[in-house]
């Protein structure tokens, strides 16, 4: 059950500029109509008050004059007395934890709310909710009780969000201005925040991030419902909010475009030591393995943001005689809501990356990311929210079941990577509603190695490729075909590169990682009984550790050769020619990628014209992924579709014909 927490002001006045004692408490409306709003959606509510005291109901605002007439006034009346013992009775502050809740509530009152703009557990609890990304309400007056949260570095924590509250014209109207120590717009604009003034006694809301501020009691039950929105998880409910924004058309502009862009990249920027430190404790990621993932999609957000004025522009196209006069032009759409499914291995990368193109594209977004790499899946899901339109992003955490229900909503697109088993379901869920996929897959990617290539270099590039993330890298060289007699020297070259790459003990180094979990670690050391061991093999279950394989005279039948191998064990597979090295390639499933290290352009044809991959790298593995300009993809079972930089816009907009024929008399 969705669970809010009410935090409401204790006292039964405050004190005015001139000594007097004014009376104060929740403002009727304020406190009853979210309350209602938010219990009819089923939510479990806590109201808390500094030292658990009785949350007192200013009077004033249960007259009929203020609540425009009696009925109104009456019916507020009524729903107090209805929740009398919650509110008499209200847990106390200091015992809260708000990690307890989904989102927090600080209904306004009557007078700047002194007592939680110095309460430390208001503090405390204002802090834990930023920081986690839930959605946090204030109205009117409440957010007062913003003014004591700070960094450690007492810099405020509020500094440079939009919001709204109760105003200087409103305080000066109300005859309050000149009895109080401080007018809340003042103090709010004076420590950072970008306030936005609306009418006086008109209700106003303003979100940013995860925060939703109303600047008048009106507008409680508009921002109560806002945030019953932004709370929701129910997929149901998730893809309505995300094609409900889609429709009202703020996602087309190119400056929301941008916008999205740009604020990915802070997040990116301020937020890496985080997704780092998230990638070591899924993956056992290095620092510099796990900044490569942010470096990439730094690169990727700015050849995007560069180019995407141009990549966007109406392209003309040419008009037959038959119906001059007219023009013709190709203009790319956005498709609406599109759903991204994140694999473990690159969590942050393979999250992101398409996520760029999404919202360059103009769509909304939901990611689900993969619950195999939790920490990362729980820094996306506390931090996209922060920084990205939560009306437009949305992130669902969870395993199977939670995909499983995803998938039986209607989506104008779903991207999904990981592997080939689960695209099929993924394809026949998206059949269903004739949803167009991406399919990012894999498969067993070869290395082609021929003599007169440098073997020293080659197993260098080789080797780092393979071991990468210890493995579990889909573009990964799979295994060696090496022509002729490579493949002897071609075992002593691959010992070296490992040593060099690890140490002589690749479980002491901080630079090669572990396997995502006990389940791939039993899958892949049941592997390394398939041929000769020409180094490695120590494994370590508890630790999720298995040491840079090489194997030799593995038979092409082998278990390790039958599928995907996705972790640190690398066949060797000795061919005699090229002829033979191509037909070995295509008998088989066509491969994510293929390289091949040869000195011979007369190869480099062959391989180029006579094989089928998602990508074609000579002298380097996995490097094509870093050319913005190069499409990435698969071909066949490796995958469907194609995405990075511009293709990421054409794979997430439609190409709309227009045609145009002026309404003349003649023909």
């Amino acid at each position: 059950m969705t669970s809010v927490l009410f935090v409401v002001t204790g006292a039964t006045h405050w004190t005015l500029a001139d000594g007097t004692a004014h009376p104060t408490g929740f403002w009727a409306e304020e406190l009853a109509e979210p309350h209602r709003i938010f219990s009819e959606a089923g939510y479990r509510i806590t109201v808390a008050t500094p030292g658990g005291v009785a949350a007192p109901v200013d009077q004033g605002s249960l007259s009929a004059t203020v609540n425009g007439g009696e009925p109104r006034a009456d019916r507020l009346a009524t729903y107090l007395e209805s929740i009398s013992e919650v509110l008499a009775h209200p847990a106390k502050l200091a015992e809260v934890d708000p990690d307890d809740y989904d989102l927090v509530f600080y209904p306004g009152g009557h007078g700047p709310m002194e007592d939680l703009a110095v309460d430390e557990d208001s503090g405390r609890i204002l802090t834990r909710t930023l920081e986690s990304g839930r959605p946090l309400g204030m109205v009117c007056h409440a957010a007062a009780a913003l003014l004591n949260v700070r960094h450690r570095d007492s810099s405020w924590l509020f500094a440079g969000y939009r919001m709204t509250a109760f105003s200087n014209v409103e305080e000066i109207a109300t005859g309050l201005a000149g009895k109080a120590p401080w007018l809340l717009q003042d103090r709010l604009v004076e420590l950072g925040a970008d306030f936005v003034a609306a009418a006086p006694f008109t209700p106003h809301t303003v979100v940013d991030r995860n925060l939703y501020t109303g600047q008048n009691p009106g507008s409680s039950a508009e921002l109560a419902q806002l945030l019953v929105r932004a709370a929701a998880t129910d997929p149901v409910d998730v893809v309505a909010r995300l094609r409900g924004t889609f429709d009202t058309g703020r996602t087309r502009p190119l400056a929301w475009r941008l916008a999205q862009l740009d604020a990915l990249r802070t997040l990116l920027t301020e937020r890496s030591t985080e997704f780092v430190a998230a990638l070591h404790a899924d993956l056992g990621k290095s620092p510099t393995e796990a900044y490569g993932e942010v470096r990439f999609l730094l690169n990727e957000v700015d050849h995007t943001v560069a180019h995407l004025e141009e990549w966007l522009a109406p392209r003309p196209a040419a008009v037959p005689a038959t119906f001059q006069p007219a023009e013709a032009r190709v203009v790319r759409d956005p498709l609406g809501v599109v759903l991204l499914i994140a694999p473990w291995n690159y969590p942050l990368h393979l999250a992101l990356a398409p996520m760029v193109g999404a919202l360059a594209a103009g769509n909304t977004v939901l990611l689900k990311p993969s619950e195999l790499a939790p920490a990362t899946s729980a820094a996306l899901a506390r931090l996209l929210p922060r920084h990205l339109d939560r009306e437009a992003v949305a992130v669902v955490e969870g395993a199977v079941p939670e995909t499983t229900a995803l998938l039986e909503q209607r989506f104008d697109h779903i991207f999904y990577t990981g592997n080939g088993t689960v695209g099929r379901i993924v394809m026949a869920a998206a059949a269903k509603h004739l949803t167009p996929v991406t399919l990012e897959l894999g498969g067993k990617s070869p290395a082609v190695v021929e003599p007169g290539a440098d073997l020293a270099v080659t197993a260098q590039r080789i080797a780092r490729g393979k071991f990468q993330n210890a493995g579990q890298t889909c573009v990964a060289p799979d295994y060696i075909l090496a022509i002729g007699d490579t493949a002897a020297a071609l075992e002593t070259e691959l010992t070296a590169a490992v040593q060099t790459l690890y140490g002589p003990d690749p479980a002491a180094s901080s630079e090669y990682g572990q396997v995502v979990n006990e389940r791939h670690h039993d899958r892949l050391t049941a592997l390394l009984g398939d041929g000769r061991l020409v180094t490695g093999g120590a494994h370590d279950r508890g630790a999720r550790y298995i040491e840079p394989t090489v194997l030799a005279d593995v038979s092409p039948e082998a278990p390790v050769m039958r599928e995907e191998i996705f972790g640190p064990v690398l066949p060797i597979i000795p061919v005699p020619d090229l002829d033979a090295a191509i037909a070995f390639i295509n008998e088989r499933d066509k491969p994510l990628a293929l390289y091949a290290f040869t000195a011979s352009e007369q190869t480099k044809q062959r391989l180029t014209r006579e094989t089928s991959s998602g990508g074609l790298v000579f002298g380097l593995t996995i490097s094509h992924l870093s050319v913005p300009e190069l499409p990435f993809g698969g071909v066949g079972e490796s995958g469907i579709g194609r995405y990075h930089g511009e293709y990421s816009v054409e794979t997430f907009s439609h190409l709309k014909a227009v045609l145009d024929k002026p309404l003349t008399s003649t023909e």
